[in-house]
Parts: C-alpha cells; structure tokens; sequence
C-alpha cells in the first residue's frame, strides 16, 4: 500500500493514461471489496479462515504480474481486478483473526499487545516504502513501481503460512441476514461507506494534484508519510483512547476532523496547510478504523466475525472509496482538486449524520469503555 497509494497513480499517468482512466483503474480496485470480502468472509467462517488468507496471499502475487503491461487497458482491468479481490479479502479476515487472538489472550490473562500495536505494523511498512521508495523513483523511473509491489506481495504470500489459526465457531450461522437485522448496523455501514467516499480525492488524486503544483516525488512521498506517523502514534496510544472514550466517541470526532481536513485541503497547496492537514491522518484513518474494527467485532455474532469484518470493507473501503474515486475521476478535470475536496467534506459531514442515526436506532451508550466481544 506505501507503493500503491501515492505511487500507483503516477505510474499510470508515465504510460499515457488519462486522469479518467486513472479513476477507473482505482474505482474498480476498490469497487471489489463490495463482493470479494463479504463471499469469501462467509467461506472463511464456514471453513477455515487460515487457509482463505493464504489462497488470497498466493492469488495476489500473481494478479500483481498483470501491473508490468501497464501499456494494455485490458491487461491493467484484469489485474487489479484479481489483485484487489484478493488484496482486500485477507486484509478484512486479518482483522477478525487479529481481534480474536488478542481477546483469546486477554481472556486467559496473558500480557499480549492490542490491536492498534499490531495493526500498526502495517503502518510502519507504508512509511517505509512511501518515503524510500520517492528518491529512487527520482534517481530511476516509475518502472520500478510494479516489480516492488511483486516483490512485498511475495513477502506477504510467505507471513501468511504463519498467522494464528482462527477460532472454532461451533454453531455456523446460516445467513448473513441476522447481521443487518440488528438495530442500527445499516445506518453505521452508511457511514462508513460515506467516510471512505470522502476519501476519493485525497487517496486518487492528491499526488497528481502536487505534482501539477510542482511539488517534487521526494517532496509527495514525504507528505504522504507525516500523515502516516500521524496515523502510527494514533494506533499506538489507540487502546487508551478507546477505554477513555470508547468507540462511538473515537468514530464522531473522526468524522468531525475529517470535515475540517478536507476543507483544508480545498484551499492551494502549500507547505503550511499541508503540515497542519496532514497530522489529521491520525484521525481521519487511524481512529476511524479502529473505533469502526471494534464496533464491527462488538455486534457481529460470534459465528458471523468474518462476514461482519468483510462487509465493513466491502461498504468503506470497496463502494465508500471506490464511488469516491469514479467521481473524483470524472469531475477532477472540470472542477479541479479545490472543487472535489468540498465535495469530500460534505461527504463526512452525512458520514457524522449516518452514525447519529445509527445510534439512535441502536440506542447504544458512549460509555468510555473499551468494545467487548459479546458471546
């Protein structure tokens, strides 16, 4: 992903594709989590979660090998097609894999870490490549971008064999149904959805936005890292924050924040407004996600865990993102990155209004304790 994010869309742009076709690409590559993680979620929780991971593992290593025919559309949409339909599948069933262990542990009162000190590895793995990866491409070229995607995708592939086995469910829920029959679980899904829709310029199209400015590719790789610290220390400190003030708070100031930083950024770029907008990543990603983890793994029953973690993705990072993306794709030219980031912030603001209504129709208490994992 520190390849992907700020990367990707300069690669195509080097082979001649335009801002509409860049959208595309990213709207399809997101666009799949809305089926991927909710069908494969359900095998998962039939079967066995472990080996879903390391089939998805294996398939997006050879999905990425489409990326070095950058030249051919077709070549390109089957690609990323197959890759974020694997990509995105394990990344739900790590998470329901990752809250299970770390509750089995402290349930058996072993001393282990929390979610947010594991998930930010994956943090510290961005930072690594978003501001490594800006001087060499500098030095070379952006045809370095597809081998190093291969390259961390085969690393992945290997981890995978060694993940944690899940747990056993006993009774297998039969339908996904029950899950959206709870109080409130839609109206959050919508907001999640809508959260992550208020990303679509920000993630498409902030890079190609820097560098039409003048910004240099070390300069836009170390933008994207100072948020991505910003997001480290939030998932470091995220277990204290979440007992102080539990998940709904944590998710209502995310989404608060998120109005204010794309107002910011609808104003011309400049170092000033971009240190100031760029440490809000901490809450604009980092609490959001792990306040929406944990309130999805607090109402999912316990035989639905992978279901319910696929369908967060499916509705935030799949339609949320890629609805955002084919929009900012189509209006990037006529309105430019100020118009589409006034159009994110309304975006968050009925993200804020979706969770409201989900609480009133869950009626659910913003105690500051910790999310639990009700049996």
């Amino acid at each position: 992903m520190g390849v992907w994010i700020p990367y990707w869309p300069l690669y195509l742009s080097s082979h001649g594709h335009s801002a509409a076709v860049i959208g595309l690409l990213a709207a399809l590559a997101t666009s799949v989590k809305l089926l991927g993680p909710p069908i494969l979620g359900r095998l998962a929780d039939r079967g066995s979660r472990q080996r879903i991971i390391q089939l998805a593992s294996a398939c997006a290593v050879l999905a990425s090998l489409f990326f070095w025919q950058a030249d051919y559309l077709p070549l390109l949409l089957l690609g990323v097609l197959l890759f974020s339909l694997m990509q995105n599948t394990q990344l739900s069933l790590v998470e329901a894999t990752t809250l299970e262990t770390v509750n089995r542990f402290k349930q058996q009162g072993v001393a282990v870490t929390d979610y947010g000190r594991i998930r930010v590895w994956g943090s510290w793995g961005f930072i690594v490549l978003a501001s490594g990866l800006g001087p060499l491409l500098d030095l070379w070229s952006l045809a370095l971008v597809p081998w190093v995607i291969t390259f961390f995708l085969c690393l992945a592939a290997i981890i995978s064999l060694y993940l944690p086995a899940d747990e056993s469910h006993g009774e297998e829920q039969k339908s996904g149904g029950a899950l959206f029959s709870l109080p409130g679980v839609g109206w959050f899904y919508l907001s999640t959805l809508l959260m992550q829709f208020s990303h679509g310029a920000y993630y498409g199209f902030l890079s190609l936005h820097l560098a039409d400015n003048g910004f240099s590719g070390a300069a836009i790789g170390v933008i994207w890292t100072i948020g991505v610290v910003a997001e480290v220390l939030m998932l470091h400190h995220s277990e204290a924050l979440l007992k102080r003030f539990g998940t709904i708070r944590l998710l209502q100031a995310a989404m608060s924040i998120a109005i204010l930083r794309w107002l910011l950024y609808a104003l011309p770029p400049a170092w000033p407004l971009l240190l100031l907008g760029q440490p809000l990543h901490a809450f604009t990603f980092g609490a959001f996600h792990v306040g929406a983890v944990h309130h999805t793994f607090a109402i999912a029953p316990r035989a639905s865990r992978s279901r319910a973690q696929g369908w967060y993705g499916a509705f935030s990072f799949g339609l949320g993102t890629g609805i955002g993306l084919l929009l900012c794709g189509q209006l990037y030219q006529p309105l430019g990155a100020s118009g589409l980031f006034l159009i994110m912030a309304l975006g968050a603001g009925f993200a804020l209004l979706a969770l409201l209504r989900s609480l009133q129709q869950s009626k659910t208490v913003v105690a500051p304790v910790l999310a639990a994992t009700p049996e």
